[in-house]
């Protein structure tokens, strides 16, 4: 056993390095040949994965069992023999030619180590059921009914998954290797050029006079670093760690205090550029491109954001809570922008570049090189090198632990392609919902969310995508409205009770309750359940401006007033104390306003209109007493 934590530090981090350095290099010159280079980048996260880059070994000890340098080398070898071996491989004829010793060694060994290397990152729920989907291809002909198939020989099924490039070697690496590398370093170099403490203080200077601006800052705060770090747990950790203490001396209860950071950085994935790596996937499958996906998702992103802070700001009337300054001389927008501004510039070049319609990865490879040229205008940005090669590992670890999920998402995919049984799962989702949409719809959902509650969101939606779109899209959905409608549900997973994993993060930071913070940030991210179902009857909340600018800022504004009726149900607090059956009448206006057409909005505007001017009385005449009790003493 190597007990050397330094060396295997020292090691990891120079791979992490050439890594970084190959793959900025071929972003810059053109890549090579498919098979060759995703090989390249399997074995250098197979080898950095089994060394502990991104996953836990040991029991967080620091040291590396002799089997992981096995594993780590056996990873690394495997591309060169696909490297010596790629002209007979690249031309050999599928069922045909003969699978060789050193293919099945090579490749047997390969797949092994990426379904290991998964169940290491994502846990053991995806790795059971990839298993479950490789043994349905094997001997599925056995199986009755809809999951019946004629069944594929193993040696089909190999060639399929490791000598060609729809298997492992397939899109999804290849999105891998491009795309979500380079945002994902995007992200890591902004963060370590002081990305973060950007957004935290910018969110900080637009709430400073605002009541209860701790949790304002922190909804703004975490969704505008959730959008760049793509992770939702890991933004709680890194954000809730700062966000949740103020909180709480602010005067909010600790459940609501991790609910709100929970929730904030969960959606804060639908937030561009990063989205979790899922925005690449959806332009891919529905053949658009990514910047049609990151557009779609700007308004929903807006209007859950909304709606916590609208959430926020009734929790802050409810309990009487005031101005808090962090501070003594909290930051200004002046200084702020004075000290980070220019890290503005490389998302600028991001969106620019997208719009101009150049490739996602070219336009994320300029962005990343303009965050590391901009970072030295000001000392408070300015990486030293030490601080570089952070950014690099950091980056590199978290490129590791999502690609073992695309790795293991590919063979899945691959081996249900393979066998045409996804049309039967598609098939057998409509038959339940005897061709209704809204049956099919909830089915869906429920799916996806089960998924997400063992799976990252991009593990629940690759998986649900290969089944869930095609039932969709049957039922007259649009294929990208379908493929969003299962990416949001991928997302809230993580904040669906009883495992909504990034409540419970969170609620470790506030020492709060779990299944309260998990039910509290259930309610406060309730439109986030609602708006999907709406979008698959009319997409304009994907493209608001499609028919005209009057229909679309009529969408919008209905939504907002839709989704403070949401707030102030789920609170209990909408200018004054809401009895249970106003409450009730404010969820119903809420769904009416969400409603897109100009019927529903004229029935959800006058409920709420309704609903407010009997709430301003109701606390007119609790002032009144109130006046003539303070008289009467």
């Amino acid at each position: 056993m190597v007990n050397s934590r330094s060396y295997k530090v020292g090691l990891i981090r120079a791979v992490c390095v050439i890594m970084a350095t190959y793959f900025f290099w071929i972003a810059m010159t053109g890549m090579p040949e498919p098979m060759i280079v995703r090989s390249i980048f399997v074995s250098f996260v197979l080898f950095l994965g089994f060394l502990g880059a991104g996953v836990a070994t040991q029991k967080n000890t620091g040291s590396v069992g002799w089997y992981n340098w096995i594993f780590a080398f056996f990873g690394a070898a495997s591309s060169i023999y696909i490297h010596l071996e790629y002209e007979r491989i690249s031309s050999r004829l599928m069922h045909l030619d003969e699978v060789t010793f050193g293919d099945w060694f090579f490749g047997v060994g390969t797949i092994l180590l990426v379904l290991e290397l998964t169940r290491r990152t994502a846990g053991n729920t995806l790795l059971i059921i990839i298993l479950a989907i490789v043994l349905y291809t094997l001997f599925g002909n056995f199986l009755p009914g809809t999951f019946h198939h004629p069944g594929i020989a193993i040696e089909s099924l190999f060639e399929q998954l490791f000598l060609s490039t729809n298997g492992l070697y397939g899109s999804l690496t290849s999105l891998a290797l491009a795309e979500v590398f380079m945002f994902i370093m995007f992200g890591a170099f902004l963060q370590a050029a002081g990305g973060m403490e950007f957004f935290t203080r910018v969110a900080e200077a637009a709430t400073k006079r605002a009541k209860g601006g701790p949790a304002k800052a922190a909804v703004l705060g975490s969704s505008m670093f959730g959008g760049v770090s793509g992770s939702g747990v890991a933004n709680v950790y890194a954000t809730g760690a700062v966000t949740i203490p103020l909180m709480q001396r602010a005067g909010f209860r600790p459940q609501f205090a991790a609910a709100t950071e929970s929730v904030s950085s969960a959606l804060g994935q639908l937030i561009p550029p990063v989205m979790g790596a899922a925005a690449f996937i959806i332009a891919q499958y529905s053949r658009t491109s990514y910047i049609d996906v990151a557009t779609a998702a700007l308004v929903p992103a807006f209007l859950y954001i909304f709606a916590i802070y609208a959430a926020v700001h009734m929790e802050t009337n409810r309990l009487g809570i005031g101005l808090f300054r962090r501070f003594e001389n909290p930051p200004s927008m002046i200084s702020t922008m004075r000290d980070y501004g220019h890290l503005v510039l490389p998302l600028a070049l991001l969106v620019y570049l997208l719009i101009l319609r150049h490739s996602a990865y070219f336009s994320a490879t300029m962005a990343t090189l303009a965050v590391i040229a901009l970072s030295v205008l000001r000392p408070a940005t300015r990486m030293a090198p030490k601080v570089l090669l952070d950014a690099i590992e950091t980056g590199i670890r978290r490129i590791v632990s999502l690609t073992a999920i695309l790795l293991s998402a590919g063979l899945a995919v691959s081996a249900l392609t393979a066998t045409g049984t996804v049309f039967g799962i598609s098939a057998m989702i409509i038959n339940l919902a005897q061709g209704h949409l809204l049956v099919a719809a909830i089915l869906v959902a429920s799916t996806t969310i089960l998924l997400g509650m063992g799976l990252p969101p991009v593990g629940a939606f690759l998986i649900a995508a290969v089944f869930g779109a095609p039932a969709l899209t049957e039922l007259g959905v649009d294929p990208f409205t379908a493929y969003m409608f299962i990416f949001m549900f991928s997302v809230v997973a993580l904040i669906t009770p009883p495992v909504c994993l990034t409540s419970f993060a969170a609620a470790s930071i506030a020492e709060a309750d779990f299944m309260k913070t998990g039910v509290q940030g259930f309610f406060l991210a309730l439109p986030a359940y609602l708006i999907p179902f709406i979008i698959i009857y009319d997409p304009i909340y994907l493209n608001p401006f499609d028919q005209s600018l009057e229909s679309g800022l009529m969408a919008l504004a209905t939504a907002l007033i839709g989704i403070i009726s949401i707030a102030g149900c789920t609170i209990g607090h909408f200018v004054t104390k809401v009895p249970w059956i106003l409450r009730g009448a404010l969820l119903i206006s809420a769904i009416v306003l969400l409603w897109p057409g100009l019927f529903t909005d004229v029935v959800g505007a006058t409920g709420f209109a309704f609903i407010t001017i009997v709430q301003l009385l109701r606390k007119s005449k609790q002032e009144r007493k109130g006046g003539d009790a303070a008289k009467a003493i």
